[in-house]
């Protein structure tokens, strides 16, 4: 660990983790920062996607799909919807609706959210600039 420059290590290093089988996990595998609660800053079917292959993932190495707790962000419309990833989650985030520089793609927002309910990674799974693909993680 010491190899790693401590700008790169998130705030729930192994040292300050609660005691998981995540937590076993990244130091059995030489990681340094332990991930259990994740900001899913994204809808519909993407953050369908994202939740199931995480849980599987969790189930398929520590037998339990709950692991990894998912915090998502969820507009007026995706709430009267009732969608699919908001009953999937853990947590749930109501934020404006519109368009997506009101919610999905504003990063001020999503960083707000991150810092308020503690998670540990934000994803975005997709934002289109012009004609370029950025990914956030």
């Amino acid at each position: 660990m010491s190899s790693v420059h401590s700008k790169f290590l998130g705030g729930n290093t192994l040292k300050s983790a609660v005691p998981s089988p995540v937590a076993d996990f990244v130091k059995q595998n030489g990681g340094h920062t332990v991930i259990t609660k994740v900001l899913i800053a994204n809808n519909g079917i993407g953050a369908v996607k994202e939740i199931r292959s995480i849980r599987k993932w969790a189930y398929e190495t520590f037998g339990n799909e709950r692991a990894i707790e998912f915090t998502v962000m969820a507009t007026p419309e995706d709430l009267k919807a009732n969608a699919e990833y908001i009953r999937m989650a853990d947590q749930c985030v109501e934020v404006p609706g519109g368009t997506n520089n009101n919610n999905y793609a504003n990063v001020d927002l999503i960083v707000d959210i991150a810092e308020r309910t503690g998670v540990h990674v934000s994803i975005l799974l997709r934002l289109k600039s012009g004609n370029k693909d950025l990914i956030f993680c």
